[in-house]
């Protein structure tokens, strides 16, 4: 599959992957480095002003790294 086929709507999806990330008390760089999600990737997610899409694969990595299963965000929503 290819991973540009595979996204879904954000809007809402960035404040909870920020939210995560802040509670792992990890800054953007250091779950950038733990992951192997650049950087300017994490901030762009996380800073979503109106909605766009997102790749899976990488959500799913960032949320692997901070502890936590894709079906977190769908399931409860809160990290």
């Amino acid at each position: 599959m290819n991973e540009s086929n595979n996204h879904f709507p954000s809007a809402s999806w960035s404040h909870h992957l920020k939210k995560c990330r802040q509670e792992a008390g990890l800054s953007q760089r250091q779950l950038s480095r733990k992951c192997g999600v650049p950087q300017r990737t994490i901030a762009e997610y996380e800073n979503v002003v109106k909605p766009r899409h997102l790749s899976i694969y990488r959500v799913e990595k960032i949320l692997w790294a901070l502890g936590y299963e894709l079906e977190a965000l769908w399931i409860n929503r809160e990290c």
